[in-house]
């Protein structure tokens, strides 16, 4: 009986799903690049980066992938370790990667690159059949990672270290002596 739950625990993690070798070694390639290639961030900014970043990966798997249902990843019915990688460490690590190396006045460069090689991960992903498309195209992903590397992450770098204001309830003051 014991033996039988622990069988279908380890069954539950989905640890050989289809390419999820892949995962599993960028997953740890990333993380380990960004960590040691830390060279600008603090670990505040770190920390909110990883949490943000975190965040969005999994509200994007919840509408793409059952809100809308346009992709599944490696066993649809269950979510395994290769999801928690793809989105929790990746997207995290990826933009902790883009942070360390942004510059203001590469933006154009850094966003293309960085872009482009979301878009091969992607691709190499569905290739290998860990991702499944189901009325989604690799393709269509390409602008979301634009908008992410050009405008959001800059943005939220900035926010981040004080340097933008977020001006939320805005409430006309009179002028002085009035």
């Amino acid at each position: 009986m014991q033996m039988e739950y622990w069988s279908q625990v380890v069954q539950r993690l989905d640890l050989p799903a289809k390419g999820a070798w892949l995962v599993y070694g960028l997953g740890t390639l990333l993380v380990l690049l960004a960590l040691l290639l830390r060279r600008k961030l603090t670990w505040r900014e770190y920390y909110v980066t990883f949490g943000i970043m975190a965040t969005a990966g999994w509200l994007g798997n919840i509408v793409l992938f059952f809100q809308l249902d346009l992709l599944d990843s490696g066993d649809p019915s269950i979510g395994g370790i290769a999801d928690i990688i793809v989105f929790t460490l990746a997207p995290s690590s990826i933009a902790l990667l883009y942070l360390n190396f942004y510059k203001p006045n590469i933006k154009w460069i850094i966003s293309l690159i960085f872009t482009g090689m979301a878009f091969v991960m992607e691709y190499c992903l569905t290739a290998l059949g860990f991702f499944t498309q189901k009325g989604w195209h690799v393709w269509y992903s390409i602008p979301l990672y634009f908008v992410l590397f050009f405008f959001f992450l800059p943005w939220h770098l900035r926010y981040v270290r004080g340097k933008t204001e977020v001006h939320v309830n805005y409430v006309a003051k009179p002028p002085r002596g009035k």
